[in-house]
């Protein structure tokens, strides 16, 4: 579904990112993880085309993602920052039907299909009861919800997640990342998430990409990649690895 061929991205000829190989699969959460200034947040907005490539092609759907036009490519990939939905005084319903705004043609409103995907969003991700409650009256974690169910109807095949839970509490990164992971079981999504914690990538995600100063360091599953050596190469720390009690995924204490 998107391949990343030997993308590299300089800002006032300081490389950002450089030769970074990547091909993802159809349905696969894939996790970005890495310390700060690793280029993370760079390779999601290359392939959301929001930047361009100095060398290298991003090929989503067998076509360059600068070749799609905004709208066309808006009707397949959704993206979604840190930052989320900001608190506008609109209404939890109008914010989320803008996610049907990529699939309607110039000056065409909105039909009876596009109300009822709000409405069954709506449901799944219990905002049903938030519908008429403006966005600036929701805390973060209900506002990143809200940005979820926005990309939701947009019904996208593939979401770009930048570091969705960094501001919210331990409930609500819970909640968001489950909400994805339903979502991408369910529908056959592709995700693409940059995160910085690391037991929450591994035990969300089916295969971690781990990065260094630009580079790719090594990609695989959590059994590859939450290891010490490993982390420690990268980090520059010294965590211990131990097993969750339930699912057996490696996690780490510091």
């Amino acid at each position: 579904m998107l391949d990343i061929q030997n993308v590299s991205k300089s800002v006032d000829g300081k490389p950002i990112v450089q030769d970074i190989q990547l091909s993802i699969q159809k349905g696969k959460c894939i996790g970005l993880i890495g310390p700060n200034g690793a280029g993370k947040s760079t390779v999601v907005k290359l392939i959301s085309a929001l930047e361009k490539p100095s060398a290298g092609q991003i090929q989503f759907m067998g076509k360059d993602v600068q070749d799609w036009s905004v709208k066309k490519l808006a009707q397949h990939i959704a993206v979604l920052t840190q930052e989320g939905l900001a608190p506008y005084p609109i209404t939890v319903y109008d914010a989320i039907l803008m996610g049907r705004y990529p699939h309607l043609g110039f000056f065409q409103r909105e039909s009876k299909r596009d109300y009822e995907i709000v409405e069954e969003v709506l449901k799944i991700t219990d905002l049903t009861e938030f519908r008429d409650q403006l966005l600036d009256t929701l805390s973060g974690g209900e506002r990143q919800r809200v940005a979820i169910a926005k990309a939701m109807v947009q019904q996208p095949e593939l979401l770009l997640l930048d570091e969705p839970t960094t501001y919210l509490d331990i409930g609500h990164q819970l909640n968001i990342l489950k909400l994805v992971q339903d979502w991408q079981k369910r529908d056959g999504l592709t995700v693409v998430m940059v995160l910085h914690d690391l037991n929450l990538a591994a035990q969300f995600c089916d295969e971690l990409v781990l990065m260094d100063h630009g580079r790719v360091v090594r990609v695989g599953t959590s059994e590859d990649i939450i290891a010490k050596e490993m982390l420690e190469s990268v980090y520059h720390a010294n965590p211990e690895i131990i097993r969750h009690p339930k699912t057996n995924i490696p996690q780490i204490l510091l």
